[in-house]
């Protein structure tokens, strides 16, 4: 029995501690921030991880706050482009709790928190999009200033969310965005415009490199003809100074000269060719049997072989 008395002393001893210890102390994790409130009013704010201690409820009370980034898009809003147009655009930020004194002081939940920064962002927004034209935002080319504008809402929303709420927003982003109908056929006409003309410029610049290639072209053709008709005077010239050789020898013999002629003129006949002609015409008299050939006519005829004279 002592010994069962001694272990329930034991038992009850660590729970009255371990109350205690729940009662005087708390933790802050590494994702959150704490503040203390003595008798309900803040007295203590804890932005860093660790075991802490406090007086017990409900002399002190502790309030923890996560200090992880929280998104919030908002809805389609329209606003007005500097330049008249209407422009309707989506933005998105992340926002966590920076100070959470002034964020327990002037908002309290995240409902309150997103309801402040979607008024925030309503202001900013119009602000930044009236001071940009809309070819700011719709451009067929590299025109556009996203950036630029995004960089301009977030800075103004950023200074306004940690001065007023103690909140901190490490980005805005411009998630969608759209045009009224009569906008959009405006843009569309734009676009069209610009790329018609950027397709007439194109096509200037490639009818000027095409003339330039077609008289690249000419001249390079002009050149390779005037030495090609330069070879070939030289080759006749040549050609020329040989025959002349031949026909020194012709002139000694015209008939032979011409009967030559007429072998060349068979040989270079075409062929599947319909020639009306007599059997006078050279070159085809040299079909006569009568046919005397020149030089022939001194021409000593063999001696018979021997044995064949008849007795």
């Amino acid at each position: 029995m002592r010994i069962r008395g001694k272990f329930t002393l034991l038992v009850a001893t660590l729970l009255v501690a371990t109350l205690l210890v729940f009662l005087v102390s708390f933790q802050v994790r590494t994702s959150e921030t704490a503040i203390v409130y003595t008798f309900r009013k803040a007295s203590r704010v804890i932005k860093d991880a660790g075991f802490y201690l406090k007086l017990p409820y409900p002399i002190q009370t502790v309030t923890k706050y996560s200090k992880r980034t929280n998104i919030y898009e908002g809805r389609f809003q329209e606003y007005l482009t500097k330049d008249q147009h209407n422009l309707i655009v989506n933005i998105a930020i992340g926002w966590s709790i920076a100070d959470p004194g002034t964020f327990e002081e002037k908002v309290g939940s995240r409902a309150k928190a997103e309801e402040k920064l979607a008024a925030l962002i309503g202001g900013a927004a119009n602000a930044v999009i009236n001071s940009h034209d809309l070819a700011d935002f719709v451009s067929t080319g590299t025109g556009h200033q996203y950036g630029t504008v995004e960089a301009g809402m977030h800075k103004l929303i950023k200074e306004d969310a940690a001065e007023q709420y103690g909140l901190d927003v490490p980005f805005l982003l411009i998630t969608q965005l759209g045009l009224p109908e009569d906008v959009t056929k405006q843009v569309f006409e734009r676009n069209k415009e610009e790329r018609g003309s950027k397709a007439k410029d194109l096509r200037a610049q490639g009818d000027s490199k095409a003339e330039t290639i077609r008289a690249e072209a000419d001249r390079q053709a002009k050149d390779i003809l005037s030495k090609a008709e330069a070879d070939a005077r030289i080759t006749r010239g040549e050609g020329d100074r040989m025959a002349a050789k031949y026909y020194e020898v012709f002139k000694q013999d015209p008939d032979l000269a011409n009967f030559l002629s007429s072998l060349d003129a068979i040989r270079h006949l075409k062929r599947r060719a319909t020639y009306i002609l007599t059997p006078d015409d050279p070159p085809f008299n040299l079909f006569d049997r009568n046919l005397r050939i020149p030089g022939s006519e001194g021409a000593k005829a063999p001696d018979p072989p021997k044995g064949s004279e008849q007795k």
